[in-house]
């Protein structure tokens, strides 16, 4: 078998070729390279990390076929997976002051090492090719190891390594290893204080960013073979896993506006703690940093988002790795015979038009009426709604709701099915290439992967508040699943009904929902189920919040994933209710409103 081209990896673990190869710029309000600090939230699997580590300085050489000291900012990528400290041991320290200061020293020395690993991970080549072992011994030894020395490290051992290193990677390796040790001095030190039944003060060495980090990053810049002048960019992935202290040490640093020297470019997974400093002021946007939302800007904050012929891109580009020559149209087909018959209500449209028309234009009602109409023909028993074909690459993409890693992780499956299927009987070492998905196996992965969102994944999370003794989040997690079948039963009624407006995604909220509903909700977007928009309330007078379901559930729910859709102004009532009783909700839901006019707006395309 040939290795699947849509196999997903985890970009900190790619070679720069791989990078090269396989990334797809995202051009549509994504220029992150310019000196502002920036914030980039987006939903796991939208593309933020790939998309820091195209910015290392082994990718940039390769992509720019420039030297290291020819590049406009050297990167400094580093994953924010854990820095081996929870809240739980901050909270035992008596003085959150003191805590503070831990919290800083320990992000220092952290990020300090990963400095020096991130240069030997990705610009060994580079700094050999430039000579520079010389010059790095020298900062080593009077810019890194002094400035530890001064704050109370021992650092005599490291420094005789350091000066009979015979390799940049040797120097390099006992650089971060002796930020290693100060960082695990402090981490041993709030371990042990669980323990001990009085205070005990600590007495190791203390790191500062002022003090420490940003004068040595500044010396580093000014190496003969780095790029003098330039900016050190720090490329923070995760750092929704900074503890509460950490994540304000993080922003103090970043309310310094030193930019134009080093420039923090943090992603998150919408979950990020505070924006608040350690002196309790709160950094802005766009005085302080800038803000990027990759999930907004996928999901169509736009009608011309770009996020179809980039998932094209992306597509062709994996797939020309394995000689397949083919748009992404060709590979994932449409099922033609299902096509053919809602081009065929499509005309039945058009000629009705003059008489029963809804829309400005023929086509107006062709486009908005004939994929409903068809699921809707199919409705009379559940048997004939699987009929129904999930397929083509343009109901794909917008089945994957704006996240590149979704469309990536069904198109896996589905190759490596159509590539068993294509096994000769007679010999299984004999496989005919794929050249193309059939529908049926288009149909029957997205159908599988809706089902395990909707089911494995909730359960998974709920069993795992139960098994952190967390009750009342473990019943967050089922008011969410109620919520989720609730709005997708509702959605369903809609499609099926005479309603001007039959294909809806979201709901926009008529009033202001207390507290408990709102967590479901934010809890919905934290974990992917929801997209978090805004639109203008019904009185016109303010914007309201707007909450998209994910287009990934089209399947579950037996919705139409395609194109513009309209939404439901909901009440807390009626929010409620779908929180506690989701058959209920829709029942009252078809008594109540089905009978009532829906809004007529049009909104940008939702993926």
């Amino acid at each position: 078998m040939t290795s699947n081209p849509f196999k997903v990896y985890s970009p900190e673990d790619m070679s720069a070729e791989q990078v090269t190869t396989l990334f797809v710029p995202v051009a549509e309000r994504l220029e992150i390279d310019g000196p502002e600090h920036v914030f980039i939230h987006g939903h796991r699997g939208c593309g933020k990390s790939m998309l820091l580590r195209s910015m290392a300085p082994d990718c940039q050489m390769l992509d720019q076929q420039k030297e290291l000291g020819e590049l406009p900012y050297l990167g400094v990528y580093a994953t924010i997976k854990t820095t081996g400290l929870d809240v739980a041991e901050y909270e035992r320290l008596r003085n959150q002051y003191v805590g503070l200061i831990l919290a800083e020293h320990a992000l220092v020395s952290f990020l300090g090492s990963k400095v020096f690993e991130s240069l030997r991970d990705h610009c060994l080549s580079a700094i050999d090719r430039a000579h520079g072992l010389e010059e790095l011994r020298e900062f080593a030894i009077k810019k890194v190891f002094k400035r530890l020395a001064s704050s109370g490290a021992q650092v005599e051992a490291e420094l005789d390594e350091a000066r009979s290193a015979n390799s940049s990677s040797d120097l390099l390796k006992i650089l971060s290893d002796s930020l290693d040790s100060v960082y695990n001095t402090s981490c041993d030190y709030l371990r042990r204080s669980a323990f001990a039944s009085d205070y005990q003060p600590y007495q190791g060495p203390l790191l500062a960013y002022r003090d420490f980090l940003f004068p040595v990053l500044c010396d580093l810049t000014n190496l003969a073979f780095m790029p003098i002048g330039k900016p050190l960019y720090y490329l923070l992935d995760d750092a929704d896993n900074l503890n509460v202290m950490q994540t304000q040490v993080l922003n103090t640093w970043i309310s310094f506006r030193t930019g134009n020297k080093v420039s923090f470019k943090v992603t998150t997974q919408l979950a990020y703690k505070t924006y608040l400093t350690t002196s309790r002021q709160r950094i802005e946007a766009p005085h302080d940093f800038r803000e990027l939302h990759v999930s907004s800007i996928h999901t169509g904050a736009s009608s011309s988002s770009s996020y179809p012929q980039w998932v094209a891109k992306v597509v062709e580009k994996r797939l020309a790795q394995q000689g397949i020559a083919v748009p992404a149209g060709s590979f994932f087909p449409e099922d033609q015979e299902q096509e053919g018959a809602i081009r065929k209500v499509a005309d039945e449209l058009r000629a009705r038009w003059e008489t029963e028309g809804r829309g400005y234009r023929a086509n107006d009602d062709a486009y908005r009426y004939a994929r409903p109409d068809y699921i809707k023909s199919l409705s009379g028993t559940t048997k004939q709604l699987r009929l129904y074909r999930y397929a083509g690459f343009q109901q794909l993409v917008h089945i994957s709701s704006g996240i590149i890693r979704f469309f990536l992780d069904n198109a896996a499956q589905m190759y490596a099915q159509q590539e068993l299927r294509n096994q000769s009987p007679a010999d299984s070492e004999i496989d005919i290439a794929v050249r193309a998905i059939d529908p049926t196996v288009q149909d029957e992965v997205v159908r599988l992967a809706a089902d395990n969102l909707m089911f494995g994944d909730l359960d998974r999370l709920e069993q795992e508040a139960k098994a952190g003794s967390s009750p009342s989040e473990a019943n967050e997690f089922r008011q969410l699943r109620n919520l989720i079948r609730a709005l997708g039963g509702m959605f369903y009624e809609i499609l099926v009904s005479e309603r001007s407006e039959r294909r809806v995604f979201s709901v926009a909220l008529s009033d202001d929902p207390p507290d408990d509903i709102m967590m479901i909700l934010k809890l919905g977007v934290r974990n992917g189920y929801f997209y978090e928009a805004a639109i203008g309330s019904k009185e016109g007078r303010w914007r309201t919040r707007r909450y998209i379901m994910t287009r990934r559930l089209a399947p579950h729910f037996k919705l139409d994933p395609m194109g513009f859709s309209g939404y439901l102004f909901v009440t807390s009532e009626l929010l409620r209710g779908a929180l506690l009783n989701p058959r209920q909700a829709i029942s009252a839901f078809q008594e109540d409103r089905l009978g009532k006019v829906l809004g007529q707006n049009q909104l940008p395309l939702e993926f």
